[in-house]
């Protein structure tokens, strides 16, 4: 179930996260949709018309609006 983002930026200490930027998750690209009760985001991936659910540090990289990479998380 979708909750506000600020619920994971609080939880995941990762004040920079928004929704509507672009990530690249394992190779895919999407956008954050949400937040989720277990603390992770939901991303809709390119392509896709539905949000899965991710968590934010598994092989995730965060862009801001110019597409210019803010944090990475590895595995």
């Amino acid at each position: 179930m979708p909750v506000p983002l600020s619920y994971v930026k609080e939880r995941r200490n990762m004040p920079f996260l928004k929704r509507g930027m672009r990530v690249q998750v394992d190779g895919l690209m999407g956008v954050v949709t949400a937040g989720n009760r277990s603390g992770n985001i939901n991303v809709r991936f390119d392509g896709k018309k539905h949000s899965e659910n991710v968590h934010p540090w598994w092989r995730t990289k965060y862009f801001d609006k110019d597409g210019i990479l803010i944090k990475e998380y590895g595995d």
